[in-house]
């Protein structure tokens, strides 16, 4: 009797660790690609300038009707979002970009501006439904990598 008792015991540690797991929210990562060679630097300059002389808070500096584009450039990417969750985007530039996430109707739910060698980090909860990741370049290198990270949440 003794044994199936400690037979017992052993075979829920060994399951409870799995079941734990299981239960965690389901996270999907991967990375995005973009180039753009037409930087504007005149956006960067333009939307600071607003900032500075009305307070506003800047969401977007990757705008369509703002940004140049030359044909060979990948400027939005679009993420898939099945439930409601938290979206984190972490960008690396050579030069100073733009980063955006908009839904896909267009509306910008935020937007900052980088800087050179320090990765920087966006994170916003979202509803189900297609996002789209913008990435400009605004002065700078003509490359960027936008890694995602999508955790549910409730």
């Amino acid at each position: 009797m003794m044994k199936r008792v400690i037979g017992t015991a052993v075979v829920l540690l060994a399951v409870l660790p799995a079941v734990s797991s299981a239960s965690a929210a389901p996270t999907k990562s991967g990375s995005l690609s973009f180039v753009d060679y037409t930087p504007d630097a005149t956006t960067l300059a333009a939307v600071e300038s607003l900032h500075v002389v009305t307070g506003a808070h800047i969401t977007s500096y990757c705008d369509g009707s703002r940004m140049p584009s030359a044909p060979q450039d990948v400027n939005a990417r679009q993420l898939k979002v099945s439930k409601r969750s938290t979206i984190r985007l972490t960008m690396s530039t050579t030069g100073v970009w733009g980063l955006d996430l908009a839904t896909s109707r267009g509306q910008t739910l935020t937007g900052i501006a980088t800087t050179p060698g320090a990765p920087t980090v966006v994170t916003v909860r979202v509803a189900p439904g297609t996002y789209a990741v913008k990435a400009c370049n605004l002065v700078g290198g003509t490359a960027a990598t936008v890694t995602y990270q999508v955790t549910s949440s409730r």
